[in-house]
């Protein structure tokens, strides 16, 4: 039976709960209809195809023409006027397709410049970005994304605030908002849609000899059976590593339009596929087996979190990079992360809240240096109780008992100079010395350069204020020869001195200049995937590590 269509206006608004959620809110009802690709594209929900979720993920936008190999014969249906997809191609050879505007419009509506997102309990975080925004001249705004929904009788709730720079709600604008924004305070930030009426296009499909065999109505869809080579894939955008590259993508591909009305290519995945390439891009793919499964685990849990309150106005859910998890295609997939994924199947991590049974944000990083890291330590916010710092080493291992409740002030500088470190991110056998222990040095012209935009004037002291379970640093005071600044948040200190390895640090000054002794590589919170490495060589199963990690949580299957 067809699933009523819900309005376009509704699938867009970022709707959330206003009343308690009810066993029919479930995640699959009111999924797109399957008859017109727009309706699966534009949803904030995922469909459901082959016995799990189907991800809609962009693998590029702002192009006027796409080159695509198939491998195999391709498949391909072109969008009518009212929305059907008619067969345009059958068992097209081999090659190097094309699809190309022929003529395009932007969508209408509004767009706004994300600041950051927070989470929906997090009054006191919204109330301090309103101050922080506000004293820095950038008018705000504030709106609800995410939803609430159901899903085997458990609750995945993405329900966040944005923080918006208020503008003058046009495209152009608040690209050129996002680009001042950016010069001026280094942050990162997105474009957030509001559309009233979707972009349109008239798109081409050319064969390799260059003859036209279709045109489709703002959206083509290709098939081929062992996946699709599309070529020039952007990556990295934003980071030292952009670059483009060729890249195989498996099952659907939708040439549509993207919100500025250029040409973009959107891969429709189900989930399960989706993870295996996700793992090898986020651990060592040659890890223990029982580590990729905690992975795996964690990886799909992420993606349904960020499911509703990512790429609003988008034609897609999620995109392919670092924003939402990075994700390369078929060329990503190896053998043992594939079988971690086959495994755990439709598991993600969900805990017990009030009475129900709530979806983990199951954050992770690199190398938690010996220690994890409460999230409110992290990133501000309330307290999540299954994102507890915890020591990640036997606390009957041989002068590891003073750290076992936490490396409080007085015990940071003994602990980021222990060698060896007892911990098992440091006995794994994918550990690197140089991310377990670090040093920094930057001489004192460097230092006054770095602080220099704080206008501070010749930096006399740096000093930690407040630090986390873990000792991770959660401000710094700058002390300099005309003023004095301090920096929250251990993000913004370590970007600020050239991307530091991590918070856990103490600062040592001596004649050669300022130098960083820490240790760790990442925020720390939530699994520490080196640790987990160790943890499983050590004989702990996925089950075992996930519930050290994330406390009170574990693995269940939900479809």
């Amino acid at each position: 039976m067809k699933t009523p269509r819900r309005s376009f206006l509704a699938l867009l608004g970022g709707a959330f709960l206003s009343r308690p959620l009810r066993a029919q809110d479930d995640l699959f009802s009111g999924a797109p209809a399957p008859d017109d690709p727009l309706e699966l594209l534009y949803s904030r929900r995922p469909s459901f195809a082959g016995g799990e979720p189907l991800i809609t993920v962009r693998v590029l936008e702002g192009r006027q023409q796409i080159v695509f190999v198939p491998r195999g014969p391709l498949t391909a249906l072109a969008r009518t006027e009212a929305g059907a997809l008619q067969p345009a191609v059958r068992d097209g050879a081999p090659g190097r397709w094309t699809v190309q505007l022929l003529e395009s419009a932007q969508g209408a509506g509004a767009a706004w410049v994300e600041l950051e997102q927070l989470r929906y309990d997090d009054k006191n975080g919204l109330l301090r970005a309103r101050q922080e925004w506000t004293s820095r001249g950038v008018p705000l705004r504030v709106a609800t994304v995410g939803e609430a929904y159901g899903i085997a009788g458990h609750v995945v709730d993405t329900r966040r605030y944005a923080v918006l720079a208020d503008g003058d709600a046009t495209e152009a604008g608040a690209r050129r908002q996002a680009e001042e924004l950016q010069a001026r305070f280094g942050v990162r930030v997105q474009i957030r849609r509001e559309l009233a009426v979707r972009p349109r296009a008239r798109i081409e499909l050319r064969d390799p000899r260059g003859n036209s065999v279709a045109v489709g109505e703002s959206a083509i869809e290709l098939r081929a059976g062992s996946g699709i080579t599309v070529t020039q894939v952007e990556h990295g955008m934003g980071y030292s590593f952009h670059g483009y590259e060729d890249r195989t993508y498996p099952g659907r591909l939708f040439a549509t339009v993207d919100a500025s009305g250029s040409l973009a290519l959107v891969a429709a995945i189900g989930m399960e596929r989706l993870v295996k390439g996700v793992v090898p891009s986020e651990i060592f793919a040659r890890a223990h087996i029982e580590a990729l499964k905690a992975q795996a685990v964690t990886a799909r849990g992420e993606v349904l979190a960020k499911i509703g309150a990512r790429h609003l106005g988008d034609p897609y859910l999620l995109c392919a990079e670092q924003h939402c998890q990075v994700y390369k295609g078929l060329g990503a997939e190896e053998p043992a992360p594939g079988e971690a994924v086959d495994a755990t199947r439709g598991e993600a991590l969900f805990a017990d809240r009030n009475g129900q049974s709530r979806l983990v944000d199951s954050v992770y990083s690199a190398v938690c240096g010996g220690f994890t890291e409460d999230n409110d330590a992290v990133w501000g916010g309330p307290a999540d109780p299954s994102l507890r710092g915890r020591p990640d080493f036997d606390p009957s291992a041989q002068g590891m008992a003073a750290f076992r409740d936490g490396i409080r002030e007085g015990l940071v500088s003994r602990f980021v100079r222990l060698n060896p470190v007892p911990s098992y991110c440091a006995q794994s056998g994918f550990a690197k010395a140089d991310k377990v222990r670090w040093r920094r040095t930057f001489s004192q012209a460097e230092v006054d350069e770095i602080c220099a935009p704080l206008g501070v004037g010749a930096v006399r002291g740096l000093t930690v204020q407040g630090r986390g379970i873990s000792g991770r640093a959660r401000a710094l005071r700058i002390a300099g020869s005309r003023a004095i600044a301090r920096v929250d948040g251990e993000l913004s200190i370590r970007r600020l001195f050239r991307n530091l390895n991590s918070g856990m640090f103490v600062i040592e000054r001596d004649r050669a200049g300022w130098t960083f002794a820490g240790g760790g590589w990442g925020h720390g919170s939530g699994m520490c995937q080196t640790g987990a490495i160790g943890r499983a060589e050590k004989g702990a199963s996925y089950r075992e590590i996930l519930g050290w990690y994330y406390s009170g949580a574990a693995p269940v299957r939900i479809y």
